[in-house]
């Protein structure tokens, strides 16, 4: 039986898209996710998100933050 894990997903989009020094990464949306995206937003941990549609589908661009060595 597959099982999923769409706030590990989530996760792990973003610390991919982080260290492959990405300006932003797609996640597919859920109310859930939004949360925890404004949560990161709010304790400084990304630069800024919006919701967006692409091809039909729902995302939230995540701008991903990096400090003045672009680490």
């Amino acid at each position: 039986m597959a099982m999923s894990d769409p706030v590990a997903d989530m996760l792990t989009r973003l610390r991919n898209g982080s260290r492959a020094k990405h300006e932003k990464v797609d996640i597919h949306t859920s109310k859930l996710k939004l949360q925890l995206v404004k949560i990161l937003k709010n304790e400084g941990y990304i630069k800024n998100f919006k919701k967006v549609t692409k091809d039909g589908v729902n995302y939230i661009r995540v701008f991903l933050k990096y400090d003045d060595d672009n680490n």
